[in-house]
């Protein structure tokens, strides 16, 4: 337990509703207590969705609690497919995992019965303790929901954009493969349920969010489809073999696409260590990629002492490793009520820090909020994030704010 937990974190299964009811066609069926089923009205608020779709809650009654639902469940998913649901994805909250419900069991029970197709997510609270999986784990339970495909070889599936995403500026890489004649599928919600049930058509996944990373692992397990995580690249040299192997894959050059891009990233990148080199920096909340984002500052000569993390993806087991050969071994830590850890910030005496600060640490320099990354890659992105470090740093030794490296600021 931490002191001062309140105001608290967003429970996984929120995020989840939100998730399924942006898809197009795919129904959910939320199973938990009252109060779960209570406040995931408050967000997805009707049972029918705009395209047909129903979001039904099955609210567990006393003796579910002690003996199970199984019965319930699948007369539930009965009368789900029977009323036109296409596709349904279970959302299991915390009792049916802590009664050890085996909910696998149950769907392999009644698909047969069913014309819809069934899939689940686990995210009981307890194990889950903020919102990442019922974003990352609900995106790879899709993957029950797909076929194999003959594979369609100029194909492309977009993993962490939606099609018509406006508020996140496009990469790029993606409108030059176009050009280049490919043919992208973008896939995150906002997508249709059937993009998703003919992914695996695709000769290769990009992935461009943390959130997709997992579902793209599972796609090339079962279905062969091979992937490219893009979001954890920041150096310039990861991103130059990343493309060089795209243009290898598919046949074909850049011919100097981004050299006017990479060169502004060099650029950068070489201020960068110049300026930065010796700094000692605190992760704080609200930072996408906190472990391939501290592998890289550490590239540039810079010493992590405290990182926040939301979540421990699957694949930040290898960012660690990285991090360690650096020879790096901070403190690593949940931030649940910022206010109550200031203190710690304080005597850790950062010469930076990253992500939200509340109100009353504004003394401590700080770089704001790295949310709107999002959905970004390349060299554009590195650019973009080192020009906002530098500048930041800059106000620092401008102003007198804070402290020389090593050295306390005030809060």
């Amino acid at each position: 337990m931490t002191p001062a937990v309140s105001p608290g974190n967003h429970c996984p299964m929120r995020i989840a509703s939100v998730n399924v009811e942006k898809i197009r066609h795919l129904s959910s069926l939320l199973v938990g207590m009252p109060e779960c089923t209570t406040h995931s009205r408050l967000f997805n608020p009707k049972p029918e969705g705009r395209h047909g779709e129903l979001h039904w809650l099955y609210v567990l009654d006393a003796q579910e609690v002690v003996f199970g639902c199984r019965a319930g469940l699948i007369d539930a998913l009965k009368k789900m497919d029977k009323a036109g649901a296409k596709a349904i994805l279970m959302i299991i909250t915390c009792i049916p995992e802590l009664i050890g419900e085996d909910i696998q069991a149950i769907v392999t029970e009644v698909q047969p019965e069913l014309s819809a197709r069934v899939t689940f997510v686990m995210l009981g609270q307890f194990k889950n303790i903020s919102y990442p999986p019922g974003s990352w784990k609900t995106m790879e339970a899709l993957a029950a929901l797909m076929d194999g495909q003959k594979t369609v070889s100029n194909r492309v599936n977009i993993l962490g954009r939606a099609p018509e995403e406006e508020h996140i500026p496009l990469p790029s890489l993606l409108p030059a493969l176009t050009r280049r004649g490919l043919t992208l599928r973008y896939l995150a919600p906002d997508a249709a349920l059937e993009d998703f049930q003919s992914a695996p058509d695709a000769a290769l996944n990009l992935v461009v969010s943390p959130f997709m990373q997992p579902l793209a692992a599972k796609m090339e397990r079962e279905f062969g489809v091979p992937y490219t995580a893009l979001h954890p690249l920041y150096d310039v040299e990861s991103i130059d073999k990343a493309y060089t192997a795209l243009a290898e894959r598919f046949s074909f050059s850049w011919g100097g696409e981004f050299e006017q891009e990479r060169q502004e990233a060099l650029a950068w990148q070489k201020q960068a260590v110049e300026r930065l080199k010796g700094l000692r920096y605190a992760f704080c909340p609200r930072i996408d990629l906190p472990l391939p984002l501290a592998v890289y500052l550490a590239g540039l000569g810079m010493e992590p002492l405290l990182l926040h993390l939301e979540e421990y993806y699957p694949e930040d087991k290898t960012y660690a490793g990285e991090l360690s050969a650096r020879g790096h071994n901070p403190w690593i830590c949940r931030m649940v009520n910022v206010q109550a850890d200031l203190p710690v910030l304080k005597k850790l005496a950062p010469d930076l820090c990253f992500g939200y600060l509340p109100e009353p640490a504004k003394t401590m320099p700080c770089v704001p909020d790295l949310f709107d990354f999002y959905g970004q890659i390349g060299y554009g992105r590195t650019s973009q994030l080192l020009k906002r470090i530098l500048s930041v740093w800059n106000q620092i030794n401008t102003s007198g704010q804070g402290g020389t490296a090593h050295g306390s600021a005030p809060i």
